[in-house]
């Protein structure tokens, strides 16, 4: 009998899974020859997520909740992640030896905290499976009657199946996107997302690395808005970064904003509070402290260096006394604690950054991560036209692609 010969052309978080998952469910019915071709590192892209901790997943074993936290690949991923979900992805890794544990904040890592525990697991993995890792850049991918022949830069070699699992790439389309281009597939425009974001105003370089906790900012472009998003944010030299302005950057990746059509950006610094309660609170503080000044009022809901410049903007002296405010005063008060807007004209080269695009998604049957288009090739991780918010939800896309491509590549 010929050994079954399956490539798998990426080597990051998807790819190895699926690679890995492809050789355990050979069983006992032949020795499979799994190729891995990777032209950089491998796994090189899982050592920075997370800060370097690897953010696993997230802990929401619902699998249509899970889905709502991807701005492109909801509906898709229902099928997915109700075959392989976060729970099932768990106990994949822990039956593995990889131990994991929860934050408060759902957030799943290592229990090492070390991104390089999880590459070291994998690495150990393939090699348990004698699966090859070919350090080589391919260069060609077509079909051949039945079977499939895959160039590399070293070799060129017949392969019974490809997974292509080469990720995203906005700046320029990667050889995964023309691979399936040439068989036949479409791919759609690509933007980054998880991006920070450029402002329009100035004065923010003033406040670069002060942060801001459980903030909300909302999204507006044409005066439609596009965005609800909660969480923390920090103040750069040009601009916002941080998870609630990634994530907003995200449902915005596809806008056409710039300088001469910003997009518009309002923040609630004190969203745990209604207007009216906030205003109670704040005549209330007025009248326990009258002799406070008002910078040092507003240092109650936000850090002080922030209501100097936001003070400075609406023409309040920050020295003033509180009790002085007038009710023009007090109302501007409000609309900076509450409203504070912010135009944003452009994305910065900076961030956690994913490719909002890719492989159109009619074209992959998501029961199996089958091309509908040609028998026996597979897409999984970033190149999809998935992407998902901050917290683990990228990797967590990669694991369950990657495990259905590999578990069905291997014909279970």
């Amino acid at each position: 009998m010929k050994k079954t010969k399956i490539a798998v052309i990426g080597g990051g978080p998807a790819g190895f899974i699926a690679a890995i998952t492809a050789a355990e469910n050979f069983g006992n019915r032949e020795n499979p020859q799994i190729d891995i071709f990777e032209k950089s590192v491998p796994l090189k892209t899982i050592l920075c997520t997370g800060n370097g901790r690897c953010n696993l997943s997230n802990n929401i074993s619902d699998f249509k909740e899970l889905a709502l936290n991807y701005p492109r690949g909801e509906k898709f991923l229902y099928s997915v992640f109700s075959r392989f979900g976060v729970s099932q992805t768990i106990k994949w890794f822990e039956e593995r030896g990889l131990k994991t544990y929860v934050q408060p904040d759902n957030r799943i890592f290592p229990k090492t905290d070390k991104a390089t525990t999880v590459r070291e697991f994998f690495i150990k993995k393939a090699s348990e499976y004698n699966i090859k890792i070919i350090k080589s850049n391919v260069i060609d991918v077509f079909k051949q009657k039945e079977k499939f022949i895959v160039r590399s830069e070293m070799i060129s070699e017949e392969y019974n199946a490809v997974i292509i699992s080469t990720g995203g790439n906005h700046k320029k389309r990667n050889n995964g996107y023309e691979f399936a281009k040439k068989l036949g597939h479409l791919a759609t425009e690509l933007k980054p997302a998880l991006t920070s974001l450029i402002t329009q105003e100035k004065w923010v370089k003033t406040l670069a690395g002060v942060s801001i906790k459980n903030a909300c900012i909302q999204s507006f472009y044409n005066n439609k808005r596009i965005s609800d998003i909660a969480g923390d944010f920090v103040f750069t030299h040009n601009g916002l970064a941080g998870p609630a302005v990634f994530n907003t950057s995200s449902y915005c990746a596809f806008l056409n904003y710039s300088k001469e059509k910003p997009l518009l950006l309002k923040i609630n610094f004190t969203p745990s509070s209604s207007e009216d309660e906030l205003k109670e609170d704040l005549l209330s503080e007025i009248s326990n402290f009258p002799d406070k000044s008002v910078a040092n009022t507003l240092k109650k809901y936000i850090p002080k260096s922030l209501a100097l410049e936001l003070l400075k903007i609406n023409n309040i002296n920050p020295e003033k006394k509180a009790y002085t405010l007038n009710f023009k005063e007090q109302t501007i008060f409000l609309k900076i604690l509450c409203n504070t807007e912010l135009k944003i004209i452009a994305h910065a080269d900076e961030g956690e950054i994913v490719t909002a695009g890719g492989i159109e998604l009619k074209e992959a049957n998501s029961a199996t991560m089958e091309s509908k288009l040609i028998k026996n090739l597979f897409f999984c991780g970033e190149i999809l036209d998935i992407d998902g918010l901050t917290g683990g939800f990228n990797l967590q896309m990669c694991w369950s692609t990657g495990y259905l491509a590999g578990l069905n590549a291997a014909g279970k």
